[in-house]
């Protein structure tokens, strides 16, 4: 079965990747945040060289943080390290950029980014606007002593809106979406991720569907609270960040009480903008991915919990996971929201769904 695991790159904490391979997960990512975590090129250098078969990549990379032609060598030279297991996940850098006190990326410098970085990964000599001016970029090492673009690298995206679906569906081969088990949206995406495949002209199915949920195993006596408050944390606000503008988009088709609730979650949490006294973007960001801010606790109901999370007991956490592949899910993955209770995690991940597969 191949299983994703993310995690904010955390340099000292480098060993739960070799603790995710040896469990049986197939691709470890490491999130990308300058204000907010460590640096994820560093971090998966020194996993590379701690393990053997996982597959190694950014979760996520943006347009923005690095220009293309370094992203596209950090990747190359990583595939160096690990020929074969890199891949590079890419999207418009939500927390990245947000918490830096910018807008995201937009689709499309994403689009762009895409095309110059595959073509320069692929070993093709691009044309690339920059700074005002066109100018052609190749790699000019073509015998690998510096890096590795050889071996082919998948690009991962990370999606969240009806634009983003259609460029993964041109460059991505696979696409990211944040899910929990609800078969409805599962469908829905899988649905528009479809359509977009085909309008691209590419090949049924040749776009994966990855589900990214937050996960609790819960032990006997806890309830979704419990999951919260030593779980995932404000994890499902992230999900509401990211989903709140396709939900808006396909609102008759879904449930309107968790259209909203999602909204209303995700505005509360970036605050109003135009209030007399709006939040300041480093106080928002100050505690994201890392448990719970109890400043979110109220806006984290058991309804986004149910909806985002996959969590319950070992054998609920087996049927919802099923029950996902299921609806349309070609892959399940779990974003570790809590770097401090990583590797317990990554054990329960072992244990009720790896070890069943």
């Amino acid at each position: 079965m191949e299983f994703f695991i993310g995690s904010c790159a955390k340099i000292d904490q480098v060993g739960i990747v070799k603790q995710a391979e040896d469990v049986g997960v197939t691709h470890f990512g490491a999130g990308e945040g300058p204000l907010l975590f460590s640096d994820p090129y560093q971090f998966l250098a020194l996993a590379a060289r701690d393990t053997t078969s996982i597959n190694l990549g950014t979760w996520v990379t943006n347009p923005l943080t690095r220009i293309p032609a370094v992203t596209a060598n950090s990747h190359a030279t990583l595939n160096a390290l690990a020929p074969g297991r890199v891949f590079m996940g890419i999207g418009t850098a939500n927390n990245a950029l947000r918490s830096m006190g910018h807008s995201p990326a937009t689709i499309a410098e994403l689009d762009d980014a895409l095309r110059v970085s595959t073509a320069l990964m692929a070993g093709e000599r691009v044309t690339e606007t920059w700074r005002g001016k066109e100018r052609e970029l190749q790699f000019l090492d073509p015998n690998g002593h510096w890096y590795n673009f050889a071996d082919p690298i998948p690009v991962w995206m990370a999606a969240g809106g009806p634009r983003g679906i259609q460029v993964a569906a041109r460059y991505a081969d696979y696409v990211a979406y944040c899910l929990g088990p609800d078969p409805e949206m599962i469908k829905l995406v899988r649905r528009e991720l479809d359509k977009a495949v085909a309008d691209a002209g590419r090949a049924p199915g040749s776009v994966k569907l990855v589900a990214v949920s937050w996960f609790y195993q819960l032990r006997n006596g806890e309830t979704w609270e419990d999951a919260v408050d030593s779980g995932f944390g404000s994890g499902p606000i992230s999900s509401c960040l990211t989903n709140v503008g396709f939900m808006q988009a396909h609102a008759s088709e879904l449930d309107p009480q968790i259209v909203e609730a999602t909204t209303q979650a995700a505005m509360a949490y970036l605050g109003d903008p135009n209030a007399a006294d709006p939040p300041h973007y480093l106080e928002t960001w100050a505690k994201y991915l890392r448990g719970l801010d109890p400043a979110h606790r109220s806006l984290i109901t058991k309804e986004l919990c149910d909806y985002w999370c996959l969590y319950g007991s070992p054998d609920e956490i087996w049927e919802k996971s099923q029950g996902m592949l299921e609806a349309g899910v070609d892959m399940m993955s779990v974003f570790l929201s809590n770097p401090f209770t990583a590797e317990r995690d990554i054990a329960d991940i072992g244990s009720s769904i790896l070890a069943r597969a």
